[in-house]
């Protein structure tokens, strides 16, 4: 599962992570719940204030959080759409263990979505060909790695 995402305007924070298994005996941990995994930070990075693409692919990077810095708005295009019949199901988690400052390895533990909702609809635009940049399943890096402007969309 891919997601492209476009920030309309504003500025947001984007962090995504690598979920890695934990060995509770190497690592001294506690018998985990179900699901827990060690959070490995893949890319940290801010986005605006003038609109851009951004892409989450499925095998780097795919645990993601958006922090809006100032008021924005984005949207998604996940490809193929969720769909936890098919499964492909949306796994909510939570950042614990002191966050990445804190010297402790950080984990990501199961948890609810809150009050947030995805909703399905139908594309009816022209066909969609990710840019250039975004082909191969390679998320967007450093500014370095940004897609000229002539291939945003």
């Amino acid at each position: 599962m891919q997601v492209f995402g476009r920030l309309l305007f504003g500025r947001v924070r984007v962090r995504s992570y690598n979920p890695e298994p934990l060995d509770p005996v190497a690592d001294d941990l506690r018998p985990l719940p179900p699901g827990v995994c060690a959070a490995v930070l893949h890319e940290d990075h801010v986005l605006g204030p003038t609109p851009e693409t951004f892409m989450v692919g499925p095998s780097e990077g795919n645990v993601h959080e958006l922090y809006a810095l100032e008021d924005c708005a984005f949207f998604d295009v996940v490809v193929p759409p969720y769909d936890a019949a098919q499964g492909r199901g949306c796994t909510y988690y939570a950042l614990m263990n002191g966050g990445m400052d804190s010297g402790h390895q950080p984990v990501l533990v199961p948890s609810n979505s809150g009050d947030f909702s995805t909703k399905r609809l139908t594309y009816g635009g022209p066909r969609f060909e990710p840019p250039a940049a975004f082909r191969g399943g390679a998320a967007r890096g450093a500014a370095d790695q940004a897609p000229r402007e002539d291939q945003r969309w």
